[in-house]
């Protein structure tokens, strides 16, 4: 009789190399099972994401939410045409200021008031504005820049805009404003606004080694 082994069937499995069969599931009959990946690495196990990536349907936590970048535009927006008439009407005053003085003079309601007084009043009202406006478009470029304190400040900021607004509902642009400032508020703490503020960025830890032979 011969020592030599029998010859193994050509159509037999082999064993896996490293000693330890397959997990279930993984391995023989899969896509690209064992098949390096662009950058050279062993490709991760069918069904895996890669270490960083999102998986299918799931929201990126570092990408910003739709609900703050909506309260920015908002605000933005809002900002930019109360100072551009903060703007206008401190030109007019300033342009026609004696004409509006003599007019509040002869106005009966004004007796006993500094006419002068009350447009300078006036001016000091719409310079307070336009700053106001200018600072809220910086605190909502801070916002969709991950402040969480411009984030604050900015809320604070809506409140009392929409106070005002309150004060001066019989007119129109008064409710647009105050619909605008509860937008702005409630769009700041919704739509995963609060996850996105409370997370802290940092180095993020090395990827889990790829176990070999799947």
């Amino acid at each position: 009789m011969s020592d030599q082994p029998p010859p193994s069937h050509p159509d037999a499995p082999q064993g896996n190399p490293y000693g330890q069969p397959p997990a279930y599931g993984q391995g023989y009959g899969q896509p690209g099972y064992g098949q390096p990946g662009h950058d050279g690495a062993p490709a991760a196990p069918y069904g895996q994401e890669a270490f960083g990536k999102q998986s299918y349907g799931g929201r990126d936590p570092e990408r910003r939410p739709g609900t703050v970048t909506a309260a920015a535009v908002v605000t933005i927006i809002f900002s930019v045409i109360a100072a551009l008439g903060g703007l206008l009407g401190v030109v007019g005053l300033l342009v026609a200021r004696d004409d509006l003085v003599d007019q509040l003079q002869q106005d009966s309601q004004f007796d006993g008031y500094d006419a002068d007084q009350i447009v300078t009043f006036g001016l000091i009202g719409l310079v307070v504005l336009v700053v106001w406006a200018l600072a809220a478009v910086v605190l909502a470029v801070l916002t969709m820049r991950r402040s969480a304190a411009a984030r604050i400040v900015l809320v604070v900021s809506s409140v009392v805009t929409a106070l005002f607004s309150l004060v001066a509902i019989l007119s129109g642009v008064s409710a647009l404003t105050l619909i605008a400032s509860i937008a702005v508020v409630v769009l700041l703490f919704t739509g995963g606004a609060n996850d996105w503020f409370a997370r802290r960025s940092g180095p993020r830890p090395p990827p889990p080694p790829v176990p070999l032979g799947g």
